[in-house]
């Protein structure tokens, strides 16, 4: 497999592997079709644009908003770089060669976050309401989220309506300010 140089538009990822990942990519709408950073899987590769987490091969490519990521990281010990979405998917991938791509998936997903804020909402415990945005969009619009903290779930009685409240307070301060 001939590698081209870094700091080419392929950055050093095979050009089949380029060409497979930059057709699919393109295929979403506003998504930019740049490498940040690119690390080797089991399965075949994974790379970070700005706007986007991709992974797969020629035969197919997921790719992943950084504002759909509610958490994640990097162990370097396991080689696994894991991440949970906002309604509970998670996923994760090995990384045989992880380069620059754990402190990009870092950087990346930190920059979709336009606010976070933890609301007080039942017995002392709060949940965290963040407001995301789509780095591929020009002129995004503000999703709201919210994580419940230790101790809380969905079924408490409350905590459905504290958390809907929460949001439309978060919200209005942020449109006031």
């Amino acid at each position: 497999m001939a590698r081209t140089r870094w700091w080419s538009k392929t950055r050093g990822v095979p050009a089949e592997v380029y060409t497979s990942w930059a057709a699919a990519l393109r295929a979403q709408p506003g998504r930019q079709v740049r490498i940040l950073a690119w690390a080797t899987t089991p399965a075949g590769f994974a790379i970070a644009s700005p706007s986007a987490l991709s992974y797969g091969n020629e035969s197919g490519w997921f790719h992943l908003g950084w504002h759909e990521i509610e958490r994640g990281g990097w162990d370097e010990q396991s080689g696994r770089l894991t991440w949970a979405r906002y309604g509970g998917d998670q996923g994760e991938l090995s990384l045989t060669e992880p380069g620059r791509l754990p402190e990009v998936f870092r950087e990346r997903v930190a920059a979709s976050i336009v606010l976070e804020k933890f609301v007080p909402i039942l017995n002392g415990r709060s949940v965290l309401i963040s407001g995301r945005r789509d780095l591929a969009d020009g002129d995004p619009q503000i999703t709201w989220n919210s994580t419940l903290q230790r101790g809380l779930t969905w079924q408490t009685e409350g905590v459905q309506a504290a958390t809907a409240e929460a949001i439309d307070q978060v919200r209005t301060e942020y449109d006031m300010g």
